[in-house]
């Protein structure tokens, strides 16, 4: 899965401004995360077709970062996420990213990025649902 991180100024409406120019192109928002730190913002987004958003929103003068991820399945209980964090830790890899994209009664699909995706899927093989590669 690729993942499109869009960094923008932290002002009022720009998450509208950011999804309408998505709508307008019929594209559709899969999964989404807006964060927002002092006078700036952060956008994590997936969507239905990648390389019309990532064009759409450059020309509309987003500064977007386009990163690979790795999908994980977890049984959905505390700690889960705690143990996935911490074989990445002993593994020697920087987790850079991990967002719950979905859950139901008995797991949780997440996304992340490494710092080595390769190695990551190796280390993490048990609970992977998919890897993406440029």
């Amino acid at each position: 899965m690729k993942q499109l991180t869009v960094l923008v100024p932290n002002e009022i409406g720009i998450a509208a401004k950011l999804t309408t120019c998505l709508a307008e192109r019929g594209i559709n928002i899969e999964e989404i995360d807006v964060e927002s730190v002092a006078d700036h913002g952060i956008v994590v987004l997936g969507v239905d077709r990648y390389d019309e958003a990532l064009r759409v929103l450059s020309d509309a003068g987003f500064r977007v970062i386009t990163q690979d991820t790795l999908l994980v399945r977890l049984e959905d209980k505390p700690g889960a996420l705690a143990a996935v964090a911490m074989r990445l830790k002993n593994a020697g890899l920087d987790l850079r990213s991990m967002h719950i994209l979905r859950r139901d009664a008995s797991s949780t699909t997440a996304s992340l990025v490494c710092s080595d995706n390769a190695r990551a899927a190796e280390v993490l093989r048990d609970v992977l649902v998919m890897e993406s590669r440029s």
